[in-house]
């Protein structure tokens, strides 16, 4: 059997950490260019993530996600651990990312997994701000003023959207679950003096930010607003770029995603767990009862471990090692594009392949719509 031919397997990624003058940052999953993360462990270990799907494809990522990224891992996941405020941030739309730096745009979601009593995170604005007042103010040091700041607890999980200001403050400890994109731009200090090292960027992101007041609904944790849909998963956060669910693994989970079309992510919040797949070969076993070990390879998952499976990896089962067990279910559904002709969402194949050059080809992309990969 050729090593193309050898089926995927679940993947362990190196962390790959970074010193900042207001903390750390550990990025857990991560297909940047500057940051790569690579396959710990099995006949791929050492390769990386890029090159792992510039091999694979739709194998790793599926269907779905291949038609509308190609070639670039959709999401990433990182580690924020903050020992000092944050500069003030926003996040730049897809829209204005493509068109100014040819880049994805980034929405996020911030998971709080650790918080001191006295910790404080900045999201949005405590009034409608006028525009001269905001810049004003950043220049002079008095932002936080008109800032909805306010004390964030374990288990809070906040949507970040393109436009909204945003910061942490110290004693945080935040896992970030976002697109494949660090286009995000720092606006202000939010420590008495300038942060060394932090390149403030004003007057370029000056027009990404939303002035309008931030809805204190938002700051709900949202595990005490969704109801879950199904015995062992939460939904936290569903949006177009991605969708977050948390499951409280107290026994044996059989997943069983034949027929789906794409790849799954497992951060294990606490405790430990092992994803078990059935090895090539082996007999199906009756619905409801667990394989015979011999039958099984084991993927160890440890807290604040990420492992990533492919899409053509459709049958494992879930396996508490001890008590307390909490896992994050990261997914990308089928995503479409804005066409701007019409305002529609579209289906990006009904334009051909957009990675094509010759724009005189019947399937050369529509040059009205945006597309990302």
């Amino acid at each position: 059997m050729s090593e193309g031919d050898k089926p995927l397997y679940p993947f362990h990624l190196i962390d790959e950490g970074e010193g900042l003058p207001w903390g750390h940052v550990s990025y857990k999953l991560a297909d940047l260019g500057f940051k790569d993360s690579m396959i710990e462990s099995g006949w791929l270990g050492g390769n990386t993530l890029s090159e792992l799907i510039g091999t694979y494809f739709e194998r790793v990522v599926g269907d779905n996600s291949f038609e509308f990224y190609g070639t670039q891992f959709p999401v990433m996941l990182k580690v924020i651990e903050t020992k000092a405020f944050q500069p003030l941030q926003v996040n730049v739309a897809d829209d204005v990312a493509q068109q100014r730096y040819d880049s994805f745009g980034k929405t996020a979601l911030w998971y709080v997994e650790e918080a001191r009593p006295d910790a404080e995170m900045a999201l949005g604005f405590n009034k409608d701000v006028p525009a001269e007042e905001f810049y004003r103010r950043c220049k002079e040091g008095t932002v936080r003023e008109v800032l909805n700041i306010f004390t964030p607890r374990k288990g809070d999980a906040f949507l970040i959207k393109p436009g909204t200001v945003f910061a942490a403050g110290p004693g945080l400890k935040i896992l970030e679950i976002a697109e494949s994109s660090e286009m995000t731009f720092q606006l202000a200090s939010l420590s008495n003096q300038q942060v060394e090292g932090a390149e403030l960027m004003l007057d370029e992101a000056f027009d990404l930010v939303d002035f309008k007041k931030y809805s204190p609904a938002a700051l709900l944790n949202p595990l005490r607003k969704i109801p879950a849909q199904s015995p062992y998963s939460s939904p936290i956060s569903s949006c177009d770029e991605f969708s977050v669910s948390r499951i409280d693994l107290q026994n044996v989970l059989h997943v069983s995603v034949e027929g789906a079309v794409g790849f799954t992510v497992y951060y294990s919040l606490s405790g430990k767990a092992s994803v078990q797949v059935p090895k090539a070969g082996s007999e199906p076993v009756r619905a409801g009862t667990m394989p015979l070990p011999e039958t099984l390879d084991r993927y160890e998952l440890r807290e604040g471990q990420v492992i990533l499976m492919p899409a053509e990896v459709t049958d494992f089962y879930l396996v508490p090692a001890e008590d307390g067990t909490d896992l994050l279910e990261i997914v990308v559904d089928k995503r479409k594009v804005r066409d701007s002709y019409t305002n529609e969402n579209v289906e990006p194949s009904s334009f051909g392949d957009v990675r094509r050059d010759d724009s005189t080809d019947d399937n050369a992309p529509d040059p009205h719509v945006g597309y990302w990969n």
